[in-house]
């Protein structure tokens, strides 16, 4: 088989499906490849807010989704028996989240992606690039393993959508840069008949934070964040989060008749990054390009929010210059804003900040806006002094203490590079 694409796409999950089908609407021609069997279930936040959800109708997938009655979710906070609810500021008339297993939306938008006349091929990894990544010998395709053959597939650009240990990274020498370690480690299950609420509720235990999200066809996603210190000294993972979720009086009630029907799964390395994201012949999207704490629940947001942003640029061949500079804008300050997630709570910090939150609706709502991005960080944050204490005093002054270049993931081109410098610098107020 020898086949030829307008654009290859390195990951049939939300960032390459995505961003294929919004390249399909546009008349190019694309190609999905995948190692895995799709579809599948993978490691991943599941929450997705009104930004999002107003993409994936866009994309065409949210009537398949809502098909699956996920409920519709306010954010709630505990902490020492008190408690406030907030919902989002509405985009496109909804003011709430929802919780999607990535078994259930990464198969829609698969289904989506191949109505639209995009290729996948799944079971088929790709082991090398045709082309360097360089000025002089631009990735010109890739080759992959089809049926047991290895298989060159031209292209005029590929795209690693492959998530954070991407091979497509690795093969253009795209390390991670800006590295922002973590205190914080991060697990889940999920389960079923569980009583129903419409709240992604989070309970403040410092160090520890577990949480409750009601999610698709009846499922639960029930997480447990604290101190990554701790994991080499967990022998049991199953029992030490059963026994995190029994001591919470709160959230156990709902659990107690309800079944686990999965493992527990998650990790302890959850350092945030960026990476040099395009080059000649080639880009990144989605966690091969960026990746936050996943305590900001933005990695199913950013995938798509970058593909309706990217189709574009790839469309008009911008990409070298633009992606780059968007990419900073975009995720600036919730990047600075992950430090503080990645930290652990404190009792006295907690009691202060939820002094002010359970009295002034409009700080809550402000607050808890962040994660649907309709308020910079910062600005929300100045609303509850407590809370701007611990997170620091602007998103300057967190970021300079990961040094790098202006732009972590420019060019390999040095002129294109100082054009995207330049920009950059001229437009760094916006």
């Amino acid at each position: 088989m020898g086949a030829k694409f307008d654009v290859v796409v390195v990951g049939g999950r939300v960032a390459g499906t995505g961003l294929a089908i919004h390249l399909r609407r546009r008349g190019l021609s694309v190609g999905i490849f995948d190692r895995a069997q799709l579809p599948g279930d993978t490691m991943s936040t599941h929450v997705i807010y009104p930004n999002t959800i107003a993409r994936l109708e866009r994309l065409g997938a949210l009537d398949r989704i809502m098909a699956h009655r996920p409920p519709p979710l306010y954010t709630s906070w505990y902490h020492q028996n008190r408690m406030f609810v907030a919902p989002h500021t509405p985009e496109a008339g909804r003011d709430w989240a929802l919780c999607i297993r990535r078994s259930t939306l990464d198969r829609h938008l698969q289904e989506i992606a191949r109505e639209s006349g995009a290729e996948v091929f799944d079971n088929a990894p790709v082991k090398a690039l045709l082309g360097a990544g360089t000025d002089d010998d631009p990735v010109r395709g890739v080759v992959a393993e089809i049926d047991g053959n290895d298989v060159s597939i031209e292209a005029a650009l590929v795209v690693g959508a492959d998530g954070v240990s991407s091979t497509v990274a690795g093969l253009v020498g795209a390390k991670r840069e800006r590295v922002m370690p973590t205190k914080s480690m991060l697990y889940y299950a999920y389960w079923i008949d569980v009583d129903t609420r419409n709240t992604q509720d989070f309970f403040f235990e410092p160090p520890w934070i577990c949480a409750h999200f009601p999610a698709d066809d009846g499922h639960h996603v029930v997480t447990m964040n604290g101190p990554v210190e701790m994991r080499r000294s967990i022998q049991d993972l199953e029992a030490f989060y059963l026994d995190r979720i029994r001591s919470i009086p709160q959230l156990w009630g709902r659990l107690s008749k309800a079944r686990k029907v999965s493992d527990v799964r998650g990790t302890p390395r959850l350092e945030g990054f960026y990476r040099r994201q395009a080059g000649p012949g080639w880009l990144l999207s989605g966690d091969a390009a960026h990746f936050k704490h996943p305590a900001s629940a933005q990695g199913i947001g950013d995938a798509l929010h970058a593909a309706e942003a990217l189709a574009p640029m790839i469309a008009d061949n911008t990409f070298q210059e633009k992606y780059p500079l968007w990419r900073e804008e975009v995720s600036h300050d919730l990047y600075a804003f992950c430090e503080f997630l990645a930290d652990l709570p404190t009792d006295e910090g907690m009691r202060q900040a939820m002094d002010i939150l359970i009295q002034d609706a409009v700080a809550a709502r402000a607050v808890v806006d962040i994660w649907s991005r309709s308020i910079r960080p910062w600005d929300a944050l100045r609303m509850v002094p407590p809370m701007l204490r611990a997170a620091g005093p602007s998103p300057e002054a967190v970021l300079e203490k990961y040094p790098g270049r202006p732009l972590a993931f420019a060019q390999s081109s040095s002129a294109a590079y100082a054009r995207v410098s330049a920009a950059f610098t001229s437009n760094k107020g916006v």
